[in-house]
């Protein structure tokens, strides 16, 4: 696990993309050994929690899961994403505390749906901006204690990371797809000459 952290670590610093950092956290939690990985980034200029946000959401959760957390509602009473909203660290599922039985109810159809255990982890930075970070999968599944562990180092990273890159991104939204292309392209081409100056 160590040089996976150490991987991860050596991609955010070099992360300008999303999806750089989409890479680091579908690996952690493939190393970790979850099925799953749910996330949310808000960069802070709407409020927090707001459905609208123009930030990221990416996840891999069962489709019927998917399909009947939407048609039920079930934002508002997510008890992991509600987690994010009030605290930060790393918690797991199985802590936290569920307010009433409509809560209970939810966590025991996310474990009908294979969602039977999960670690997630709230980070924020200077300027407002919140990730949430989420692994699950089956019972006895993925390393719990090791998630505890990685999820503080890589967490803070992540969130910076994210920030760069929602930076980024509106610059360049109006692009084309063959625009961004060169402008990446040119981007490494002076990182790799920058980095040759040093050697």
């Amino acid at each position: 696990m160590r040089q996976v952290v150490e991987l991860s670590i050596d991609t955010l610093m070099r992360a300008e993309t999303y999806w750089d950092i989409h890479y680091v956290i579908t690996n952690a939690g493939i190393s970790l050994g979850y099925d799953y990985f749910g996330y949310q980034y808000w960069p802070g200029a709407e409020e927090y929690g707001d459905r609208n946000f123009a930030g990221v959401v990416q996840c891999n959760y069962p489709e019927a899961w998917m399909a009947r957390y939407v048609d039920q509602g079930f934002y508002d009473i997510d008890p992991v994403r509600l987690y994010g909203l009030t605290h930060e660290g790393v918690i797991e599922w199985r802590q936290l505390k569920l307010c009433d039985r409509t809560q209970q109810q939810f966590m025991r159809e996310a474990a009908d749906h294979t969602l039977e255990h999960g670690v997630v982890g709230s980070f924020h930075d200077s300027e407002g901006g919140r990730l949430q970070v989420a692994f699950a999968g089956p019972a006895h599944q993925g390393e719990p204690a090791l998630a505890l562990e990685v999820l503080p180092i890589l967490g803070p990273m992540m969130t910076v990371s994210f920030r760069k890159a929602s930076e980024l991104e509106s610059r360049i939204r109006w692009l084309t797809e063959r625009q961004r292309d060169a402008f990446f392209a040119l981007r490494r081409k002076a990182r790799r000459e920058r980095f040759a100056d040093f050697l």
